[in-house]
């Protein structure tokens, strides 16, 4: 399970950024899961860790792509779905230099009148 917190609102109806902390508890439940799907809970900031390696960077690159447009396929079909921060990290195992590619998924599942709302802004937590 990858869900980071219950959404919460500033007085202006922005969506407020999670605290790190909430953020950093959630990937280490992630890493935790061997099940490696993500979760879509309504009212929920989730954070999902998509990954691959390559023998070459260009091979990592096309993979981890690969498996990225299908989790953006799943989530864009998914009522109230709204990504909020991508973060890229890359790195080379130093025996083998085989490149690894991981993205950081941090996006919130909108409930109710929310979830039809398409604004983008979020207030830092």
């Amino acid at each position: 399970m990858a869900i980071v917190s219950t959404c919460a609102y500033d007085s202006r109806g922005q969506l407020v950024r999670p605290d790190p902390l909430d953020i950093s508890r959630a990937k280490i439940r992630l890493d935790l899961d061997t099940g490696e799907k993500p979760t879509f809970d309504p009212g929920h900031t989730h954070v999902f860790v998509v990954s691959d390696m390559g023998i070459t960077a260009e091979q990592a690159c096309e993979r981890v792509n690969t498996r990225l447009r299908r989790f953006f396929d799943r989530a864009e079909a998914v009522r109230g779905f709204r990504r909020i921060t991508v973060k890229e990290s890359r790195s080379t195992n130093r025996l083998n230099l085989n490149t690894t590619i991981s993205y950081e998924i941090l996006y919130v599942v909108e409930a109710g009148e929310r979830a039809r709302s398409r604004s983008h802004a979020v207030t830092p937590g």
